[in-house]
This record gives C-alpha cells, sequence and structure tokens, in this order.
C-alpha cells in the first residue's frame, strides 16, 4: 500500500533533522572549543608513558679476573611532556636546567621541544653528580614534567688504562639507530664506540628495564602501572696482564715526548698482555653530565688521544730491522758469520759515504759483535752479501707490508721495502737502497704491533700468530660460551742453527751490548734495539725482544716505540724493562699488590626504582 507524505508531515520531519544537527554543531562546538581543556586534561589523565632504564653491560676482566670496566648506579634527568605547556613555561624551564646543568640554553630547549613534539619521554640529562641531582629535584615542585631515573652507568675503574684497547661507549648516531633500532635500541641509547666496547657491543649490551607509569596533564607521576626488569650483559674476559699494562702504561707517560707505544705478546699463542699508545684517554670522561656536547669529528685523527699509535703508527724499524736480515743471511747460507769486518766509524759506495751510529766506529767486528753494538757498517756490507731481493723475500716471510689481522679498526698494513716493490711503484731500484734496507730504513714501514708479532716469532722460533685480546665470554647463565683459539697466520722456516746462532746474538745485545738496560734479575732477556731516522725531527726509539724463566721457553715478546724517543738504548729499554719485570713481578711486592676493587652491585631497589 502505498503511503502519501502530506506537506505538513514532510516540513515537521525536516524541521526535527534541522533542530538535531543543530544541536549536534553545538554539542561538538561545546565540546571541542568551550570545553576543550576539560576534555584535554581528561585525556592527559588517562595518558600513559614507558620509561627506560639503561641496564648494566658487562664486566670487562683481565686474565687474572681484575674487572677493568664494570658499572654504577646515576641518575638520568627525563621530561614527560604535556600538551598544556605553553612556549613561554617551556623557555623558563629550559633556563632553569640550563643553570643547574651548566649546559647551552638553547640546547636543553631544543630536547625539551623534540619530546613535546613527539609527545614523549626523553632524556635531558645523564650521569648527574650528586649535587646537580639535589638540585633538580628541589625544581621538581615547581615544573611538573622532569624527573630522575635512576639506572646504570659505564665505569673505568682505572681510568685510561689500556683505553685504546678497552674503547669508550658515546651516544648512538643517527645512522647506527636507523640500523639497530629493531634490536632494542633507541635515539638516546649508548653504544660502544671503539676498541673491546665496540667489538663486544651485542654481548656487552644488556636489556634495558622499563617502567610503565601513568602521568597528569602537567607530566606529573601519578602511579607506576608496571615494571619490567632490566638483564644485564654478558661478561667478557681479556687475555692482558694488569700488571704488564700498568708498567706499559705508566712508562710511556714518562717519556719526553709522552708519545709511543708498546705491545707485549704471549710467544706461546699470540695473547696480547699489553697493548699501549700514548697519548691515551681516560673513556670516563666521554661519560660525563653532557655527553651530548662531545664531538670528535672534527679532531686530525694523529693529533688525538683516540688515535691507536700500537696498530696505526707508521715508522721505520730502524735497527730492529737487522733482526730479520740476519735471519735471512744466515739461513740462506749468504753469511760467515765468523768473518771480521773492520768499522771505521763510515761506509763508502761509490760516490756516497754511509755513516754508522758511532761515528767512532767499533773497529774490528764480527757477527755477534756486530750485532750485539748494532754495527750500521757491519750490516751495510752483510745487506750487500745478501742481497735485496732475498731480504725483501724474508720481510714478506716475517708478514710485513700486511695486517696482522687482530680484531681492531684501523690497523695499518705498513710499507715493504725492496726491489720488486720499487718496480711496482715505479721507482727505480740503487745500491743506496739497499744499504738502507739492511739497517731498516728507507721506504719500510711497519706497526708496533707487527714488530711485536715478529718478537714474538723469533722467540717461538718460527710461528707467527695472529694477536688476541679475547680468553672468553661468559653465557647468560655464567657458564662459557666462547673461548678463543689462538690462530697461526704464518711460518718463518729457518734452521736451528740460525735461530741459535740469533738467540746468541740477542743475548749479547742485553748482556754487553746496546739493551743492558733490559737486564731483570732472575730474568733471561733478550732484545734488539733500533733508532729510526725521522726527517720531520728527532729520531724514534725501539726495542724489540722476549723473556724467560732460566730452563723455561719465553713466556713474553715485546715491542717498544718511542716517537722522537732519539736512541733506542735510552727510551725504549727501560720501558721494556719495566714491563717485563712486571710480567715476571720483579721488584717491590707493592708494585703487584693490585688495589682491591669490587664491581659495584646494583640491587634489586635500584633494578625497580623510578624517580625521587
Amino acid at each position: 500500500m502505498k503511503r502519501n507524505f502530506s506537506p505538513e508531515r514532510l516540513q515537521l520531519l525536516l524541521m526535527g533533522f534541522f533542530i538535531l544537527s543543530g544541536g549536534m554543531v553545538l554539542r561538538l562546538f561545546q565540546m571541542q572549543i568551550l570545553e576543550k581543556d576539560s576534555y584535554e586534561l581528561a585525556a592527559e589523565r588517562n595518558r600513559t608513558e614507558m620509561v627506560y632504564q639503561t641496564a648494566p653491560r658487562g664486566i670487562i676482566y683481565d686474565r687474572n679476573d681484575i674487572p677493568l670496566a664494570t658499572n654504577e648506579p646515576v641518575f638520568s634527568l627525563i621530561y614527560l611532556p604535556s600538551r598544556l605547556t605553553t612556549q613561554t613555561e617551556l623557555n623558563r624551564l629550559a633556563g632553569e636546567l640550563s643553570r643547574t646543568l651548566r649546559q647551552n640554553p638553547e640546547g636543553v630547549l631544543a630536547k625539551l621541544e623534540q619530546a613535546k613534539k613527539e609527545r614523549t619521554a626523553l632524556r635531558i640529562a645523564e650521569n648527574l653528580p650528586v649535587p646537580v641531582m639535589f638540585r633538580l629535584s628541589e625544581l621538581k615542585p615547581f615544573y611538573p614534567g622532569i624527573d630522575l631515573v635512576l639506572e646504570a652507568r659505564r665505569y673505568y675503574p682505572f681510568g685510561s688504562f689500556a683505553s685504546h684497547l678497552m674503547g669508550y661507549m658515546g651516544k648512538i648516531t643517527p645512522a647506527q639507530w636507523e640500523r639497530l633500532k629493531n634490536r632494542n635500541y633507541r635515539m638516546d641509547s649508548r653504544i660502544g664506540r671503539l676498541g673491546v666496547e665496540s667489538i663486544f657491543e651485542r654481548q656487552l649490551r644488556g636489556r634495558d628495564g622499563a617502567v610503565k607509569i601513568e602521568v597528569d596533564a602537567h607530566g606529573r607521576i601519578q602511579k607506576i602501572l608496571k615494571r619490567l626488569s632490566w638483564k644485564d650483559g654478558q661478561n667478557v674476559h681479556l687475555t692482558l696482564d694488569s700488571f704488564a699494562q700498568r708498567a706499559a702504561d705508566e712508562a710511556l707517560r714518562r717519556t719526553a715526548s709522552r708519545r709511543g707505544a708498546v705491545v707485549a705478546l704471549d710467544p706461546s699463542n699470540g695473547d696480547i698482555l699489553a697493548f699501549a699508545s700514548s697519548p691515551d684517554f681516560d673513556p670516563n670522561e666521554f661519560l660525563g653530565a653532557d655527553p651530548f656536547s662531545l664531538d670528535y669529528s672534527t679532531f686530525v685523527p694523529s693529533s688525538v688521544p683516540e688515535f691507536d699509535r700500537a696498530i696505526s703508527g707508521l715508522y721505520a724499524p730502524g735497527s730492529t730491522f737487522k733482526t730479520i736480515v740476519s735471519v735471512a743471511g744466515i739461513n740462506e747460507g749468504k753469511l760467515d758469520v765468523s768473518k771480521i769486518i773492520f768499522c771505521p766509524g763510515y761506509f763508502k759506495f761509490g760516490r756516497r759515504t754511509f755513516k754508522c751510529w758511532n761515528h767512532r766506529g767499533h773497529g774490528n767486528v764480527d757477527f755477534l759483535t756486530g750485532f750485539a753494538q748494532s754495527c750500521d757498517v757491519y750490516f751495510y756490507k752483510m745487506g750487500l752479501a745478501i742481497g735485496p731481493d732475498l731480504i725483501e723475500k724474508y720481510e714478506k716471510i716475517f708478514h710485513l707490508g700486511q695486517k696482522t689481522g687482530i680484531a681492531l679498526k684501523g690497523e695499518e698494513a705498513g710499507n715493504l721495502f725492496g726491489p720488486e716493490t720499487s718496480m711496482k711503484d715505479g721507482k727505480p731500484w740503487v745500491g743506496g737502497d739497499t744499504l738502507n734496507l739492511a739497517i731498516g730504513q728507507g721506504r719500510l714501514l711497519v706497526t708496533p704491533l707487527q714488530m711485536a708479532v715478529v718478537a714474538a716469532a723469533l722467540a717461538n722460533h718460527g710461528t707467527l700468530w695472529r694477536p688476541q685480546y679475547l680468553n672468553s665470554i661468559d653465557s647468560e647463565n655464567g657458564g662459557e660460551i666462547l673461548r678463543q683459539n689462538p690462530q697461526q697466520i704464518g711460518f718463518v722456516r729457518a734452521s736451528k742453527k740460525t735461530w741459535s746462532l740469533l738467540d746468541q746474538a740477542m743475548a749479547l745485545v742485553v748482556a754487553s751490548g746496546t739493551a743492558r738496560g733490559a737486564y731483570v734479575k732472575g730474568v733471561q732477556v733478550w732484545g734488539k734495539t733500533g733508532t729510526a731516522q725521522n726527517s720531520s725531527g728527532k729520531d724514534h726509539a725501539w726495542f724489540i725482544g722476549f723473556a724467560a724463566k732460566p730452563g723455561q721457553a719465553p713466556s713474553i715478546a715485546i715491542s717498544v716505540l718511542v716517537e722522537n724517543g732519539g736512541h733506542g738504548t735510552w727510551t725504549a729499554v727501560p720501558i721494556a724493562h719495566q714491563v717485563i719485570a712486571a710480567v715476571f713481578h720483579v721488584g717491590k711486592k707493592s708494585q703487584y699488590q693490585w688495589p682491591q676493587f669490587s664491581p659495584k652491585k646494583i640491587g634489586p631497589s635500584a633494578r625497580k626504582g623510578v624517580a625521587l
């Protein structure tokens, strides 16, 4: 049945529609304009925030379980933004915080504005000193939204100890965050930026804790809704001998130039016992109250403490290279060790005169005496007898000119020097080059780490080990999940006669030659000094060698380089003496009593504590 609407009924329907629509518009106007603040307040009251707490990183130990990197509880300042906060209030808060934190007001304001824009809790400062923390707590009643969070901070109890190997922590970069955000990193996370801290970032980093909180319209915490406990990182055990490392660090700092490197290895497996580069740095300084202000990107690498001279510094090896020349000459039958050569203090070759370091001359010398006194004239003639091609061959056998493969960033390969290399470089080889090569000069360049590997090979009679600093890593339940195995990277095939003669020569260097200062009571020491010419300043000082308890196999091989140190006898040898003595605990007992230190435990109350 068809129904017809009268004009009167249609008019009533339209009138009802307009009245209903008008009511809805008025209600929306009331909600969005007249009652905006009250509804925003209600929404704010229901807002929750997740505040994260940095977990303790795994502890780094030396070979004797002395803790080298630990954690300590610290406070960080966070800001919980509110949409009700005006720009004027933000400006005033930025001014107060900048004065308390001693930071740039513009930088603090930028962080506050970022937090408000993203509507998320943001760290404004971290690792706060106790006085600053108390001053900030006094500001809380006047500036709702700021709060203090307790979390774990990296701590290096012995400061700049082995800093180039240990590394440091720094703020994650935007590029790193993009790559790692799926692994629970945040934009304000700290990450290992160098050395062990960087190489084993995944193992050392724990799982951060978090607290889910309810905040009011002004960002004030109303109640804690949920706690998520953090999880500590895995512990890492290094091969370092803390006594040897401390001796190396301190000895380098006492040199006149305060620039150089020391590397000590275990000749039986390549374990690093000491790894020092000077100038060094205190990694704790990268964890100050305002890590955002640290920017080393504009520094010249070789002029800042981060430059690792042990693996990145390139130097002519000087007379330490005479060990390799000797192995080549004896092993290939090119050297008559009993032949006497007269040294007047110079050697004329063609139109040129090549001087000996002892301008008065050494007189009549054979191999053992010439080696012990590091007579340049003897090795000039030896180099001509052996030939540059054979010497270059042994450079390669000892793995010069190539990286050792140590698990650290920035290692340099050095530079070979010989007829073949010169031909590849488009440079002619002349007789004078052979004389320079025989005494470790010319374009031959090595790193202190490479010469430590050479010293270890001389000590064990031929085996070249890849230097390694990792002993083991603990599993999450405290067991061992990884133990580093030695890695052989080469072998020097030489006769027993070769090794025997070289042992005699290197022992004589310490007994009566240029390295008498390397002698350590109750320890047998072998060595070779070197003085590398430096066109841009004073000569560099070298020493390489190894040591053992009488009747035992050598247990330390060492390389010492002091930039602008002059003769190796006076600057490099004393450092080697101190490191060797430390390994064998020779000297005052007080030197080998390590400071008693227990890692700071962050207890359950700290693990779940959030704010003051």
